[in-house]
């Protein structure tokens, strides 16, 4: 915490005084993290732009959509400590896919790779929170959460719904079960754990038959362990590293079949009709 002038001696000078409020102040504004800008400071032109959001006293780099939609869609990336980020192919192909049908979306480079996950959970919480929760003046932009995880982040993304009340649903992308334990530091049960509390909540998960992160056993054993409703989808012959090139018709059905809609530009309009 900041030092207070109050405490400052009685007996110190007066110029004293004034050169330790000078100092103290700019000590206090360098600790204070600055007020960062909530989404609608941004157009709603349809495309991404550069957003920077705050999380525990600093904030992370985004990039986002924001539109005039119930929906927010927030795609993550795989591990960071091999190259994983938010402009790797699997959240970028999301992003396009419902920013296009009009949907806001949202991705984002997590602050830390290394470590028990809960960093990454917070993080995506407070994405989550910038769009469905007021900011300063402002009103929320969407209601509703819709979290769409590659690699690493699939199991992120699976936990951080359950500390969201607005996220409607998520789909796990190649979730890397088999190595779980590094990439997690020995915390794949509690991060399984909460990606098991989310009944009620539709769910894809999505491996391939060539994954070299999760082998089919591993996929079909954690989804017989998921709570309803829930679809999977084994591509035969798909690799860990592509499932985006396969993605989209198969990420559209489960959007309709899961939340009752037409299309995606109807989801974008509607969202989910009993959204939490």
């Amino acid at each position: 915490s900041c030092f207070r002038l109050s405490s400052l001696p009685a007996s110190l000078p007066v110029r004293g005084r004034v050169a330790a409020r000078r100092a103290i102040s700019g000590v206090c504004a360098r600790r204070r993290p600055p007020a960062l800008p909530g989404p609608r400071s941004l157009q709603m032109s349809g495309q991404e732009q550069a957003a920077q959001i705050p999380v525990d006293g600093t904030y992370i780099d985004a990039l986002v959509t924001v539109q005039s939609s119930p929906v927010v869609v927030i795609a993550l990336h795989p591990w960071g400590p091999l190259g994983g980020s938010m402009h790797d192919p699997h959240p970028t192909s999301v992003c396009k896919l419902f920013g296009k049908a009009g949907c806001s979306t949202a991705r984002l480079n997590f602050r830390s790779g290394i470590g028990s996950g809960s960093s990454s959970i917070a993080d995506v919480v407070a994405v989550a929170s910038w769009f469905t929760k007021a900011q300063g003046t402002d009103a929320p932009i969407a209601s509703q959460v819709l979290i769409v995880g590659y690699s690493y982040g699939s199991v992120i993304g699976a936990a951080a719904a359950a500390d969201i009340p607005e996220c409607i649903g998520f789909v796990m992308l190649g979730p890397p079960l088999d190595y779980g334990w590094a990439l997690y530091l020995f915390s794949m049960s509690r991060l399984r754990a909460k990606a098991l509390d989310s009944i009620g909540k539709p769910k894809l998960v999505v491996v391939g038959t060539s994954d070299q992160f999760c082998s089919v056993k591993t996929f079909m054993d954690f989804y017989e362990e998921m709570p309803e409703p829930k679809s999977q989808i084994v591509m035969d012959g798909m690799d860990h590293f592509s499932i985006y090139r396969k993605l989209t018709e198969p990420l559209k059905s489960w959007v309709c079949d899961a939340f009752g809609v037409e299309d995606l530009q109807a989801f974008a309009i509607r969202g989910m009709a009993c959204a939490p």
